[in-house]
C-alpha cells in the first residue's frame, strides 16, 4: 500500500483545504452561536398551537409527518425573544411518538422547528431552525451533549452543537404545560450550519443524510444510478437534504463518487480519496465513533451520519445523532471492550472504511486520533467527563419533573435494552467504569514492538563489538527508543570488552505507543592468546646470520597462524 503522499495529491489537498471549509471550531465562540448554544445557561422554549393545528399535528405518523403553524418564544436570562407562525413538526425514527394520545394525555415527543417555513427569511440571532429532542432511554441526560462536546474539543468542526432547554407547550386557550428537559440541537439541514463551517463562497454543494431505514444500511458500495435507496424522502438510505431542483445533479455526483470509492484500488483509490474525501476529518470521525462507542453510526450500523459534498466535490463527514454512546451497547457484544480497529461488525463495516484503514498512512492517523481521545485532558477521559457531567446535572436537576411523567430522574446506567447494563459515567463507586474500560481496550489494541538484539558473539578481550538492533520492528507504528543494558542507546552502538567472561546484554525497544519489548544476546569474551617471541636468527658456519628475507617470512607466517586462529574462533548463534 502507499505510504507516501504523491506530490500532485498533496498539492491538490493543500489547495482544497484552503477553500473547502473553516476546519476549526472558532464559530463556537461567535456571539450569535453562543446565544443559542451556551452550555452554562438554561433557557426556556415556549411553543403555542391553536387547537386545530395541534389536532393536525397529532395525525402525523412515523412515515408521514404534518408540519403545522405555531408561535415560538425563546426565554434566556429573563428576556423573551418571540417569533410567530413558525413551522413545527414531529421528528424521530425509532424515537417517534405523538405528544398526546387517548391513552396518554401528554408524552415527550421530538420536534423540528422551522422559523422560515411560513414566513420567508424569518430567523432569530443567526438561525432559522433547530431540533428539540427528548432524552429517550438516556437517564444520564448526557450521552449526546457530552459526546458532541468532546468532538468539538477534538476539532471535529462538522459536529453540530447540542445543549439543554426547558420546553413548555400551550394548546388553544389552555395554560402552558411544562413538558420537561430537552436537548436543543443545532439543525444541520440549514444554510446557517453550512455557512458557519464552509463559508458563503462554498455553500452551493450537496448535503446528504445516511439512514438505516426502509432501504437498508447506507453504504456507498450499494449506490447505483437506478437504486431506489437514493432520494429526497425520509426513508431513503441516502436522503437528499437540499432544497430546490438540484436533486438530479446531486444524485449524479453522488453516484460518480460512490462508484469510484467502490471500484478503484491501490494507488488509483488513494489518489482519488486524497482529492475527493477530507480524509483527516473522516478519520477523526471514525476515531470518535470507535472511542465514544457510537455503534449506531456510519461504521457500526450504516446509519445516523451526514456528509456535505462541497463545491470542489470533496466529501466532508458529519457525525450525527450520537445518543447511543458511552456504554449504551447493542449490535456488538460490548462497546467498551471492543477493539477500535474493528469497531463495526464485519457484516456491516462499510467497504470505504476497510479500504481507508488498509492504507498505512490513514491507519496510523486513526491510531493517533484514538490515542488522543483517551489520553488528552478535555476529551474522553474520566476527570474531564465527570466534571462536565456534574456541571450539566447541576444545571438541569431542578427542572426534571414535568406533566408527561417522562425522564424525571437522573440515573447512572445505560438504556434498559442495552446488552451491557453495568457501565457507569459519574457514580463510579459501583458498576463498570466506562472511561478506564474503554481506555484499556483502546491502548491494548496497539501491537507491541518486537525487539531483536542480533546474534550471540564470541570475541577476544579488547575487540570492539557493534551491536545491531536494526531487525527490531513495530507492526502498527514506529520504534522511538533503543536502550541496551550496558548503558548504550541507539540502533547500532559500539562497545569494547576489556575483560574475559560471559556477558548477557539486553535490548529494550519502545514504540510510539509507549509499548516495550526486550531481547538479549550473549557475548563470550576470551583472553587473547599470547604472541610467541621470534627465535634468535640462526648463524651459519661462516659466522653470518640467515638471510633477512627468510627471517621476515618466518615471522609473518608465525603471526598469521596465531591471528588467523583468533579470527576463526569468533562464533555466532
Amino acid at each position: 500500500m502507499r505510504n507516501a503522499m504523491p506530490i500532485l495529491a498533496l498539492l491538490t489537498m493543500l489547495f482544497v483545504n484552503q477553500v473547502n471549509g473553516v476546519q476549526n471550531t472558532d464559530f463556537l465562540d461567535d456571539p450569535d452561536h453562543q446565544f443559542w448554544y451556551d452550555i452554562n445557561t438554561l433557557p426556556t422554549i415556549r411553543l403555542s398551537f391553536s387547537q386545530s393545528q395541534w389536532d393536525l399535528l397529532l395525525t402525523s405518523s412515523r412515515d408521514d409527518r404534518e408540519e403545522v403553524s405555531g408561535d415560538f418564544i425563546f426565554i434566556k436570562e429573563g428576556t423573551e425573544y418571540p417569533l410567530s407562525n413558525i413551522g413545527i413538526k414531529l421528528s424521530g425514527n425509532t424515537s417517534f411518538v405523538l405528544p398526546e394520545t387517548n391513552q396518554d394525555p401528554y408524552t415527550q415527543a421530538n420536534f423540528t422547528l422551522d422559523f422560515d417555513e411560513f414566513v420567508d427569511d424569518q430567523a432569530l440571532r443567526g438561525i432559522a431552525a433547530m431540533k428539540l429532542k427528548r432524552f429517550k432511554d438516556d437517564s444520564t441526560f448526557v450521552h449526546e451533549p457530552l459526546s458532541n462536546q468532546i468532538m468539538h474539543n477534538f476539532g471535529i468542526w462538522t459536529a453540530h452543537s447540542s445543549t439543554y432547554t426547558r420546553v413548555e407547550i400551550k394548546v388553544g386557550s389552555n395554560d402552558f404545560q411544562y413538558f420537561g428537559m430537552y436537548r436543543m440541537n443545532e439543525s444541520v439541514n440549514r444554510h446557517e450550519y453550512i455557512d458557519k463551517r464552509f463559508g458563503e463562497n462554498n455553500d452551493g454543494g450537496f448535503l446528504w443524510q445516511g439512514n438505516h431505514k426502509a432501504w437498508g444500511i447506507a453504504h456507498f458500495s450499494r449506490i447505483e444510478q437506478d437504486w431506489g435507496g437514493i432520494g429526497d424522502f425520509d426513508q431513503a438510505s441516502f436522503e437528499y437534504k437540499g432544497k430546490g431542483s438540484k436533486f438530479e445533479e446531486g444524485k449524479a455526483q453522488l453516484v460518480e463518487l460512490a462508484t469510484n470509492f467502490t471500484q478503484l484500488e491501490g494507488a488509483d483509490f488513494y489518489e482519488y480519496a486524497e482529492q475527493h474525501i477530507n480524509v483527516p476529518l473522516l478519520m477523526k470521525g471514525l476515531a470518535a465513533e470507535a472511542v465514544l462507542g457510537h455503534w449506531d453510526g456510519f461504521w457500526g450500523n450504516g446509519n445516523n451520519f451526514m456528509f456535505y459534498i462541497d463545491e470542489q466535490a470533496v466529501l466532508h463527514f458529519i457525525p450525527f445523532d450520537t445518543d447511543n454512546t458511552l456504554g449504551t451497547s447493542l449490535f456488538v457484544d460490548d462497546v467498551g471492550e471492543r477493539d477500535p480497529f474493528i469497531f463495526g461488525r464485519l457484516a456491516t463495516t462499510p467497504s470505504l472504511v476497510t479500504k481507508l484503514m488498509a492504507i498505512d498512512e490513514y491507519k496510523k492517523l486513526f491510531k493517533t486520533y484514538i490515542k488522543q481521545l483517551v489520553n488528552e485532558d478535555n476529551l474522553m477521559v474520566q476527570a474531564y467527563s465527570v466534571a462536565w457531567i456534574n456541571d450539566a446535572h447541576r444545571l438541569i436537576e431542578d427542572h426534571l419533573v414535568n406533566v408527561t411523567g417522562d425522564n424525571q430522574q437522573i440515573i447512572d446506567e445505560p438504556a434498559d435494552w442495552a446488552n451491557q447494563s453495568s457501565y457507569r459515567l459519574f457514580e463510579l463507586t459501583t458498576g463498570k467504569n466506562w472511561y478506564s474500560t474503554r481506555k484499556s481496550a483502546v491502548l491494548g489494541s496497539f501491537k507491541a514492538p518486537m525487539a531483536d538484539a542480533g546474534e550471540n558473539l564470541t570475541i577476544e578481550v579488547g575487540q570492539t563489538v557493534t551491536f545491531d538492533a536494526s531487525a527490531s520492528t513495530d507492526e502498527d507504528g514506529s520504534i522511538v527508543d533503543y536502550q541496551w543494558s550496558n548503558d548504550l542507546s541507539g540502533i547500532s552502538p559500539s562497545f569494547i570488552f576489556d575483560s574475559a567472561g560471559t556477558f548477557v546484554v539486553s535490548l529494550t525497544v519502545t514504540d510510539d505507543d509507549e509499548n516495550t519489548d526486550t531481547d538479549e544476546i550473549t557475548i563470550t569474551v576470551r583472553e587473547r592468546p599470547a604472541v610467541p617471541s621470534p627465535s634468535a636468527p640462526a648463524v651459519d658456519s661462516s659466522g653470518g646470520s640467515s638471510h633477512p628475507i627468510i627471517l621476515l617470512l618466518l615471522i609473518i607466517l608465525s603471526t598469521s597462524r596465531i591471528y588467523g586462529k583468533t579470527i576463526l574462533n569468533c562464533e555466532s548463534k
